[in-house]
């Protein structure tokens, strides 16, 4: 492998698909990136094996070629380079990189080759095409309810699933749930049921949103792959049936509120300052289109009053603080109503104005004081 390419280039695959590098593993080629030149390409891959990213760049190709280098040197490295013509040359006998910039050089020991994983993008019989900046935001605003048990992998995951020309996302870690509809041109007659690792989507959102461009996803019966002009990201699906989650939504509430999500935000917020560690609960209580705030706490007490428009019925509730904060910021509306059917019912988010998106929260129990 022998090549010439730009640091900005170099810097933005390896940033790019550092993301899938196995951080813990017993095997050690999976810490490395793997560089590919061909034609004028430098196609640059990670894996972990459960996701896999490859990004392509242009180059000046002196000769074909292949290595693989240790992610945490060659990163690094690239980041700190000059902005100047970067030249890296391969020595298939030694197992070494030279980059050479400037006057100035560095020799990296790489792996063998032939060692890593190959990067094969699957051929699926669905086929998807989604703008960036629309996937991306629909992303956002389910995988925070994802869970981190991996002894409960379905939980782990963000079901997608369409059916009459609708896409919906939904994620759930049994404390919160989110859901969101999106209408798609041209997938009419596909009908899909998957489950894609809440990581994977993490990692997509971080890649993707450019307007006017496209995601196209491609599906096969245990894996999915996105693909956009420059990246692929293929990752495996999880099995197992997602549960039925539009059943815990509640349908009729008893009592509605109207407010300025930034309010209760700052409010919650304020108000688990007070909060012991590993304690995040706030009590929130709505009487006569007052909303009020409050924690009693070792360390002092709390009160946030604020004005809202209320309907309904009187309530009073338990939240968790933190949960409550990362589905308030993401909702991406400047007001929203709170939907309550009772102080042991979930808690429902709906942003004014927007009817394909809620979050779902379960209260907490708390003994009177």
């Amino acid at each position: 492998m022998n090549l010439i390419s730009s640091k900005d280039d170099l810097l933005f695959a390896v940033l790019t698909v550092q993301r899938a590098v196995a951080q813990k593993s017993p095997l050690p080629i999976l810490s490395g990136i793997k560089f590919k030149a061909e034609a004028d390409q430098l196609f640059v891959t990670a894996t972990d094996l459960e996701i896999g990213i490859q990004c392509s760049v242009k180059a000046e190709i002196i000769e074909d070629g292949s290595a693989v280098l240790p992610s945490k040197y060659i990163t690094e490295l690239i980041r700190r380079l000059p902005d100047v013509p970067i030249f890296i040359k391969s020595d298939p006998f030694k197992g070494n990189v030279t980059v050479k910039y400037s006057h100035s050089e560095t020799i990296i020991n790489g792996f063998p080759v032939d060692e890593f994983p190959n990067f094969i993008l699957p051929a699926g019989n669905i086929t998807l095409n989604i703008p960036e900046d629309i996937f991306k935001e629909a992303v956002k605003k389910v995988v925070f309810a994802v869970g981190t048990d991996e002894n409960r992998p379905i939980f782990t995951g963000v079901l997608l699933e369409i059916n009459d020309g609708q896409m919906q996302l939904a994620a759930t870690d049994t404390h919160r749930l989110a859901w969101q509809k999106l209408n798609i041109a041209n997938i009419d007659e596909t009908e899909i049921k998957i489950v894609i690792p809440g990581k994977t989507l993490n990692e997509l959102s971080k890649i993707i949103g450019r307007p006017e461009k496209f995601v196209k996803i491609t599906l096969t019966s245990n894996q999915v792959l996105f693909t956009t002009e420059d990246v692929s990201l293929i990752s495996r699906l999880i099995s197992g049936e997602y549960p039925h989650f539009r059943q815990v939504i509640p349908q009729e509430p008893l009592s509605r509120v109207r407010l300025k999500t930034k309010d209760l935000i700052a409010a919650a917020e304020r108000a688990d300052l007070l909060n012991p560690e590993g304690s995040s609960v706030i009590k929130m209580q709505v009487q006569d289109n007052v909303l009020v705030v409050s924690v009693n706490a070792v360390a002092g007490r709390a009160y946030e009053e604020m004005s809202v428009f209320q309907e309904g019925e009187p309530v009073q509730v338990a939240f968790n603080a933190r949960y409550l904060v990362e589905m308030l910021k993401v909702t991406g509306s400047e007001e929203i109503d709170i939907e309550f059917t009772g102080p042991l019912s979930p808690g429902v988010i709906k942003p004014v104005g927007e009817a394909g998106y809620l979050s779902l929260l379960l209260p907490v129990r708390i003994r009177e004081e």
